[in-house]
């Protein structure tokens, strides 16, 4: 089996949130390590977990994922993470998502074969990272 990947997934919607770790948990060598329902929390359970991706919406009440993302780059700037934003999302949000360093932007509802590309693609990322001598 390759690596383990973790995960922490991010959504404002508890269906979505729960749908979201179903999809990830089902999948072969995917731990999903944290769930949260805002930035804010994000950016505590990020820090304190150190998953190897997050899966974040952009469109949250409170704190919402590009702010939580910008608040990323300084507290974990090596944190993977890809947005998931609604089909309806404004391109805008994408865009800035890949100015602040998002890996990807995954739309709603979701698409299975692409979480399991890019879980194919971190789990890739890892294996080379930690041939490099990181984490």
């Amino acid at each position: 089996m390759d690596e383990k990947i973790t995960v922490v997934a991010v959504d404002d919607s508890q269906i979505v949130l729960s749908h979201l770790t179903r999809l990830l948990s089902e999948m072969e060598g995917v731990e999903v390590v944290g769930t949260a329902k805002d930035g804010l929390e994000a950016i505590r359970i990020v820090n304190e977990a150190k998953p190897d991706l997050v899966l974040m919406d952009i469109v949250m009440p409170g704190m919402d994922g590009l702010t939580a993302l910008r608040t990323l780059r300084s507290t974990a700037p090596n944190a993977r993470v890809a947005m998931v934003s609604s089909v309806g999302g404004s391109s805008t949000r994408a865009e800035e998502a890949f100015r602040l360093g998002a890996i990807q932007v995954i739309g709603k509802p979701f698409d299975v074969a692409q979480l399991d590309a890019l879980v194919t693609s971190e789990r890739a990322e890892k294996k080379a990272r930690i041939s490099k001598g990181a984490r």
